[in-house]
């Protein structure tokens, strides 16, 4: 009697566990199998300019920050860059953009939070909408993209005599120093585990994406222990031709953005020394998966910067990959993220793939007695 009763409790505890599992499989594969069912959500609003992907995208913008802080960059437009509606702007604030598959809005999808490069001093997240043309509308992810304070001494603070371009007081109040920006990614970071799961993302399931200054800052996120209640929630780490040890960079090629992001530039070696993620891997207990890729055309010190970095990551039992992106620049492979083909996003969501898609489900073994 009593191996009968166990045999029905392992043949409930079988069917139990099968049943999450299709659960689960289920909410990981409603891009690929929507419901037939007609949504009533209503979320954000459409990305016209980014047409024929597998998955129309929709975007919504959030203030990440506790108080306004608004800036105004009195650069001239350039072909590709345009500063002049960055009056009164709202620097620290991101974008969401999430899939939908005609009928409704993807949930609990992995989500790609990422961090623009530009020297510290240049870039804006609106320039960067087309990282969600290929993780949001042909794989169905979630996508994160933040402004940050730039460093630039041609962004003034708004609020103190440079509310406009054409009568801002010059010089005005510099925007901002370091670490201004990586407080602000920290912060912006910190919305995002908190309200993802509102917009479609899994909070459990977060990957942090940057290029060249933006690949520093999220590598210091994940290194420096300023950040460990942060750290967790990085559950895998994309960097793309950053730099992670400052002091070594070349400082003729890079005196003018360190000069601008750094009081004091190159002379101030204690804070290039707290905003270098190298040095934080010797003391790390625990860090995330590292995926680094960098350029076969390269901006000066960054190949030596990612293969050391890969290495230090390597030599102390931390999960690192890297990526020699042969035929690629430093620009190039940025704007090849547009383009789900392209080998630098192949490659990036073919890692995040395998962080969160390999998930296997064991049934508890039945036998007869």
């Amino acid at each position: 009697m009593i191996r009968y009763v166990r045999f029905l409790l392992a043949i409930v505890l079988g069917i139990t566990v099968f049943l999450a599992a299709e659960l689960w499989l289920s909410s990981r594969t409603d891009a690929i199998a929507p419901s037939l069912a007609a949504s009533s959500d209503t979320w954000g609003e459409p990305v016209t300019t980014i047409t024929g992907t597998t998955y129309q995208i929709y975007k919504q913008d959030f203030v990440y920050g506790s108080t306004p802080f608004t800036i105004t960059d009195v650069r001239p437009d350039e072909t590709d860059k345009i500063y002049s509606d960055k009056n009164g702007y709202e620097i620290r604030a991101l974008t969401v953009y999430r899939a939908n598959n005609g009928q409704t809005f993807l949930k609990n999808q992995p989500v790609v939070f990422f961090v623009h490069g530009g020297s510290w001093i240049d870039g804006y997240r609106g320039w960067y909408q087309f990282v969600a043309q290929s993780f949001t509308g042909e794989k169905g992810w979630v996508t994160v993209v933040i402004d940050y304070r730039l460093t630039s001494s041609e962004v003034y603070s708004a609020a103190q005599n440079c509310s406009d371009r054409n009568t801002c007081v010059l010089p005005g109040v510099k925007a901002a120093w370091y670490p201004d920006n990586i407080n602000d990614v920290a912060t912006a970071f910190r919305w995002t585990v908190d309200h993802i799961a509102d917009n479609g993302g899994n909070a459990q399931e977060i990957v942090v994406f940057g290029h060249s200054a933006g690949g520093h800052l999220v590598s210091l996120l994940a290194t420096n222990p300023q950040f460990a209640a942060l750290q967790p929630d990085i559950k895998g780490l994309v960097t793309m031709s950053g730099a992670y040890s400052l002091t070594d960079v070349n400082h003729l090629f890079w005196r003018d953005a360190i000069s601008q992001t750094f009081h004091g530039g190159f002379s101030n070696t204690t804070q290039l020394v707290e905003a270098s993620p190298a040095r934080y891997i010797d003391s790390a207990t625990s860090l995330p998966p590292f995926y680094i890729l960098y350029a076969e055309d390269e901006l000066l010190n960054l190949t030596e910067q990612n293969i050391v970095f890969n290495n230090n990551l390597t030599t102390h039992g931390f999960s690192s990959t890297i990526s020699y992106l042969k035929g690629y620049s430093h620009t190039s492979e940025m704007k090849a993220i547009a383009y789900i083909t392209a080998t630098p996003t192949a490659l990036i969501a073919d890692w995040i793939t395998s962080l969160f898609f390999t998930h296997k489900v064991y049934l508890p073994l039945i036998t007869a007695h």
